[in-house]
């Protein structure tokens, strides 16, 4: 099952002002925007399910309403997808990708199956906003808040969850310091494409200004991520987060004829779907020695939205690197250059101290929910991150 060509995803164009986000705001409800294409009682079924899962969840009553749902027609949906807004789409999405991790873990035994009510549209949703049939980073964080009133900033305490598997605050607050870091990183997102305009002018003055841009921004992201202990507690994630958000490992999808009745296998949702490193680390010219980590790297960004990919591709063009290096006795660029780097050293090292706390101490052998052994690979990143200062 194919979409038709050239679907235009707005709602994930990349700008200074709101990064990676999803803009405008995510749809709570698809109700409106799909009125006439989806029946109202599948409306009401889908989001009722949505909506109670944390119940479900901890009675044990989420497969059996899974089991029941009435059947998602994604060909009307393709016949009337140049109609409708991509958010409700991804809604949608977000939706179904939550079904298919809630269905796996659903009464605490894994299951090596998901049913056709889920299965189905899961793959044919998938193929419409051109991402692998599993809940990725875009579902889980940047599609999925909501602002406590209308004009409430986009930071984590003014903040809600759309979609949620236990409802637990734990939960909440490790998507929601997520979607503040992306806010925070949208003033890089502009910033690198002055500088990468500036290297390509020649213009030094322009080029460190935005050079000191970047800067700042990533010092905001690390600010707002030290922030995660305050409401996530490693052992909570341990127990009732992490668990609903790992890799698929030979699962069944019912009453898909395209996988022809053989189980499949997807990375699980992770950070590593985000744009904003890749863009970075493109953007500011760093390489990095070819490992199973970066070919992992490389493998998420089919988890990210096109326009997010399509972004990093325009970073890959970029001659920042070599005007810093062309412009050396320039002092002061090379220093601004220079702390971009140290604030992208700092930004992984916190993320491996994390990685440390939440992960690592808890067992013998982690494996994290994209399904890498990624401690080795993050220590890494770090140290060939601080030998690529000027």
């Amino acid at each position: 099952m194919r979409p038709r060509q050239h679907v235009v995803q707005s709602c994930w164009r990349v700008t200074p002002e709101r990064g990676f986000l999803m803009n405008p705001d995510p749809l709570v409800s698809v109700r409106n925007a799909l009125e006439g294409i989806v029946p109202s009682a599948t409306i009401d079924a889908i989001e009722s399910a949505a909506h109670d899962m944390p119940a479900l969840m901890v009675s044990g009553r989420v497969r059996p309403v899974l089991d029941r749902l009435p059947l998602l027609d994604i060909g009307r949906l393709m016949a009337e997808l140049m109609h409708i807004d991509f958010r409700a789409i991804e809604r949608l999405m977000q939706m179904y990708s939550y079904f298919g991790n809630a269905y796996l873990h659903g009464d605490g035994k894994l299951s090596n199956r998901i049913p056709a009510s889920v299965a189905v549209p899961l793959v044919g949703l998938g193929a419409i906003v051109e991402r692998p049939p599993i809940l990725s980073y875009s579902g889980y964080v940047l599609a999925n808040w909501r602002r406590t009133s209308m004009h409430a900033p986009i930071v984590a305490d003014d903040l809600r969850l759309i979609q949620q598997f236990l409802g637990v605050r734990d939960e909440s607050w490790f998507v929601l310091i997520h979607v503040e870091i992306e806010h925070k990183a949208a003033s890089a997102v502009g910033n690198l494409q002055d500088a990468l305009l500036a290297a390509e002018n020649g213009d030094a003055v322009a080029l460190e200004t935005a050079l000191s841009g970047i800067h700042e921004a990533i010092e905001r992201m690390i600010a707002v991520f030290q922030r995660m202990p305050h409401g996530c507690d490693p052992n909570v994630y341990w127990a009732k987060v992490r668990p609903y958000i790992f890799s698929y490992d030979q699962i069944l999808y019912e009453g898909v004829e395209a996988f022809g009745g053989k189980p499949q296998s997807y990375r699980g949702q992770t950070g590593a779907q985000s744009a904003i490193v890749p863009a970075l680390v493109a953007g500011l010219g760093l390489h990095h020695e070819q490992t199973g980590l970066t070919e992992h790297l490389n493998v998420m960004k089919a988890y990210m939205p096109r326009p997010h990919r399509e972004f990093i591709e325009q970073m890959g063009a970029s001659k920042v690197r070599q005007a810093v290096l062309a412009n050396s006795n320039r002092g002061s660029l090379v220093e601004a250059y220079n702390a971009c780097l140290r604030r992208v050293t700092d930004f992984r090292s916190l993320h491996y101290h994390f990685a440390t706390e939440y992960i690592f101490k808890k067992v013998a052998n982690p494996v994290g929910t994209g399904g890498t052994l990624f401690m080795d690979w993050l220590k890494q990143l770090i140290i060939e991150t601080e030998a690529q200062y000027v």
